[in-house]
């Protein structure tokens, strides 16, 4: 039985190939107007429309099938430029980083040149205190790295900061000069009349001991070095604000800070010359 069917498939296909052979000879053979050729244009003719018919209903889909395929491809596109606009944005971050430390380290380099007198320590401030009744700041080296009580503490441009109040092996506290209990000995660079500069908790201001002493705004106060725990030609701030004299005869000076307190991220620790006294109590 699959011996017979195998034969007739065999007869077919050769009956196949020789009808097929015979077509070609008589298409090549015959002219245009020939029975093949005309029926080849019918068949044309015939199938063309369906073919329209059929390529206008797939073009939509064919289309929709593109769209989608585009669409992946965009969005991955535009995956991979968020990705690197974000490598950028971190890029330019961590850039301006190190210009930000490089300026300040060369402010601080232009301080230990202008004061060959000072032996200067960079620290990094790691903290503050939250206390509103308590001016002061952390910072990261303590007595481990040879710093003490009452050094002196200078900004990045070299203006006063505070002085140093508590110690321990890896960190000290600093209380600023806009503490209520910082009181600093102080001059006016333009003449020399002498005063103390004591924190408000909010500012500072200065105590001149010359009460008829000649005092304009812009003036800029420095530290005298009397006392013993800050040396002298630091600068404080400038005169901002000057009151009427009050019963006591004194005259009220509003100062502006020169260290920017708000933004201080390294400040400069006075290692010698060493404090020569302590802070009389309530003067600390």
């Amino acid at each position: 039985m699959i011996e017979e069917r195998r034969e007739r498939r065999a007869t077919l296909l050769i009956v196949l190939l020789v009808v097929s052979l015979l077509l070609m000879t008589f298409y090549s053979r015959e002219s245009e107007d020939g029975l093949l050729h005309r029926l080849q244009r019918f068949s044309a003719d015939l199938i063309s429309p369906v073919q329209k018919l059929v390529s206008t209903l797939i073009s939509p889909v064919r289309g929709g099938i593109e769209f989608l395929s585009d669409l992946g491809k965009a969005r991955t596109e535009r995956d991979e430029l968020r990705e690197r606009v974000k490598l950028m944005d971190e890029e330019l971050r961590r850039l301006a980083e190190v210009e930000r430390e490089n300026r300040q380290l060369r402010s601080m380099i232009k301080v230990k040149e202008s004061r060959p007198d000072l032996e200067l320590m960079a620290v990094k401030v790691i903290g503050s205190n939250p206390d509103l009744w308590e001016k002061t700041l952390i910072i990261g080296a303590g007595y481990g790295d040879g710093l003490k009580e009452y050094m002196a503490v200078l900004s990045e441009d070299g203006s006063l900061v505070g002085r140093i109040i508590r110690c321990t092996a890896d960190t000290s506290i600093v209380q600023l000069i806009t503490d209520e209990k910082s009181s600093v000995g102080a001059m006016l660079e333009r003449n020399a009349e002498m005063g103390v500069v004591k924190g408000d908790g909010m500012g500072i201001r200065l105590e001149l001991l010359n009460q008829n002493a000649d005092v304009k705004t812009g003036d800029l106060v420095l530290t005298s070095g009397l006392g013993g725990t800050c040396p002298s030609g630091i600068p404080i701030g400038t005169i901002k604000e000057i009151s009427e004299r009050r019963p006591d005869l004194s005259v009220g000076i509003v100062l502006e800070p020169r260290a920017a307190f708000s933004r201080l991220e390294r400040v400069m620790v006075v290692l010698s010359p060493l404090p020569t006294a302590v802070p009389e109590k309530g003067e600390r």
